[in-house]
């Protein structure tokens, strides 16, 4: 074995030896070009024709201009983006003795590239935070063709031609294309694009505790809005009717319990039911307060009248209603010439519909509705007036009987075959307890009730929607709805009620009830239900319509505003605001929400903004507008 690696060493050892040492090793650096003059842009073609004698090239180094250096043996895709003169450099070396050569030339870059013309569109036009933007590439090139484009949203980028890109919140957003064209050519177009509030969009502008009362209380009242959309009005169990700016400054309060209205029950709490303010077309706002238990606020129950706006704040008149006077779910309803309340409990001699001259504040007339009214009152443009009662008894319907005067539509004062939820019989009607009415362009009126199973059987819902036509109905005959519609849910004593987008569609809330959640169920307007929405807590109150025909709810248990698209009722957006909200959204004549509720044990309003400009220019709301005049057709 020794022997054999003894000869493998002897043969290795005289190859050595054969090599000739004394050949000399040379190298020559060359190559060439396809030309020796470029346009910018265009590919410079190299071809490498170095040589070398008695060895190998080993290293090619290629300094390229400007800082460029490549080792392939012949680079590819080489080109100059700028006009002027390159020189090119090529360096070999062999493999054996590192020997160099070096070769270079100049070649010419002259620019006769026509740069591309960056241009692009978006569609939808107007853009909006959270929804999809189409943006299309319009950009040409005279002398050849786009190649590449570079987009920026802001800080994003994308390099598709035709990109779709949502913006994320709203404001000014800068977006820019870089294109290139096949000559390496470039441009670039910037624009700002004003981002504006999208769906998804609520933003809280500014809340404000404003009442200090002890355990002074939100149930039931809702923000009303100046007509010119400048001030806002609130309440609560505390009497206070406090003015704000509609950007948060507190102007001042009234005092709405200075003549002794009480808002304390029978066992002396004050964390009750208590309505909403209204305001008429010269900014005169009405308020009323006392909830009024048997023998509570021996001043009596109050109606006042209050001059409104920056220099406002004095008492124009003042109406006291009685020791026994109770309100509860309502606004004092506003026409030309008269307001229309209704009252749960009122003192011996007198009624619970009563109608008042507004500018006196002069009691013109007063009639008797059935178990008192827990509140709900609709004057209509054709002179009859809606009224709730207590109990299950329906609505009233009353129809004008000369100046300032009103006639109940049955024989019989206490009857109730001829109440809207009845069955035309002096028997059980639907239960109202305080619902809100609404009226549409047609007239035509839709009441939310309790399901007493005069026309739906219970197990269907335990709400029921009614449409009556006011033309169809009537005086002395028993009213026959167009259609009823049960949804599920309750209708007790929580405010409840329906609202209507322009396009007709019936907007109920109802409250939960047992193990069934409570709801906002969308009815069309010939009565078939389009959608059911179910809350993640309880809703005391009445839904709201945007202009864009979004759908807005208080969620009660979670202090949460809530945002509902209306094709199937999904939620788009919500925003916590308060610990609890026994309230209705208030979308003012801007699009600007104001809610109030209970934060930190303090009755406070919050102002809201998202996409809406305005609100539906229907029965938008409780109330019927900002203003919650409840006459509107």
């Amino acid at each position: 074995m020794k022997r054999f690696i003894y000869m493998l060493a002897a043969f290795a050892l005289m190859g050595a030896v054969s090599c000739q040492p004394d050949e000399e090793v040379a190298v020559h650096a060359s190559f060439t070009t396809d030309k020796e003059s470029y346009d910018v842009g265009d590919p410079v073609v190299l071809t490498n024709t170095s040589t070398a004698e008695n060895a190998l090239i080993a290293i090619c180094k290629w300094e390229l201009g400007k800082g460029v250096v490549s080792y392939e043996t012949t680079p590819e895709n080489i080109s100059y983006d700028q006009a002027g003169e390159y020189v090119i450099k090529l360096t070999v070396t062999s493999d054996r003795g590192a020997k160099k050569s070096s070769f270079e030339k100049t070649i010419r870059v002259v620019d006769n590239n026509i740069r591309p013309v960056a241009d692009f569109t978006w569609s939808p036009e107007k853009v909006v935070a959270g929804e999809p933007v189409q943006f299309t590439d319009c950009s040409t090139d005279e002398d050849g063709e786009v190649v590449a484009w570079e987009w920026k949203f802001g800080t994003t980028t994308s390099d598709k031609q035709n990109p779709e890109f949502t913006f994320a919140a709203q404001g000014a957003t800068e977006v820019s294309l870089t294109v290139t064209d096949n000559k390496k050519g470039r441009n670039t177009k910037t624009v700002t694009i004003d981002v504006g509030r999208g769906a998804i969009s609520l933003d809280l502008l500014w809340s404000y505790p404003y009442d200090d009362t002890k355990d002074a209380y939100v149930f039931g009242t809702s923000p009303a809005v100046s007509p010119d959309g400048e001030y806002v009005y609130v309440t609560s169990t505390g009497y206070s009717l406090v003015c704000f700016t509609k950007a948060g400054e507190r102007l001042w309060a009234f005092d709405i319990g200075k003549d002794g209205a009480s808002a304390e029950n029978n066992s002396g709490s004050i964390k009750v039911q208590s309505p909403t303010p209204s305001v008429d077309e010269d900014g005169t706002v009405y308020a009323l307060a006392g909830f009024n238990e048997p023998n509570k606020g021996a001043g009596g129950s109050a109606f006042y009248a209050v001059s409104g706006g920056a220099g406002g704040g004095s008492q124009v008149w003042h109406v006291n209603t009685g020791v026994n006077t109770s309100f509860r779910f309502l606004s004092p309803a506003v026409t030309e010439k008269y307001l229309f309340i209704v009252a749960r409990n009122v003192p011996s001699g007198h009624q619970n519909f009563q109608v008042y001259d507004k500018s006196s504040g002069d009691l013109v007339d007063e009639r008797h509705v059935n178990g008192g009214s827990y509140g709900g009152v609709l004057p209509l443009k054709n002179g009859m007036v809606i009224a709730g009662t207590g109990g299950s008894h329906g609505m009233r319907v009353f129809f004008p009987d000369g100046a300032g005067k009103w006639k109940f539509s049955c024989v019989k004062s206490n009857g109730r075959e001829h109440n809207y939820g009845g069955s035309g019989k002096d028997a059980t009607c639907e239960a109202p307890n305080g619902t809100q009415p609404a009226s549409g362009p047609g007239g035509k009126v839709y009441i939310l009730f309790q399901n007493q199973g005069v026309r739906a059987d219970k197990s269907l819902g335990g709400g029921v929607v009614y449409c009556y036509d006011p033309a169809k109905t009537v005086y002395g005959q028993t009213p026959e709805p167009d259609w009823y519609c049960p949804v599920k849910g309750d209708c007790a004593q929580s405010g409840m009620g329906v609202a209507l987008g322009e396009d007709g569609t019936v907007y109920a809330a109802t409250q939960k009830t047992g193990s069934v959640a409570a709801h906002v169920t969308a009815i069309s307007a010939q009565g078939v239900k389009r959608w059911e929405h179910a809350a993640d807590g309880d809703i005391n109150g009445v839904p709201a319509v945007d202009d864009q025909g979004f759908v807005y709810y208080n969620d009660r248990t979670t202090g949460k505003l809530v945002k509902l698209r209306p094709e199937d009722g999904s939620r788009v957006a919500e925003i916590k605001l308060a610990d609890e909200l026994r309230s209705s959204p208030t979308i003012s004549y801007d699009g600007t929400i104001y809610v109030n509720g209970m934060k930190d044990d303090k009755p406070t309003v919050f102002a809201v903004k998202g996409a809406a400009e305005g609100c539906a220019a229907s029965w938008s709301q409780q109330g019927g507008n900002p203003s919650k005049t409840e006459y509107m057709y």
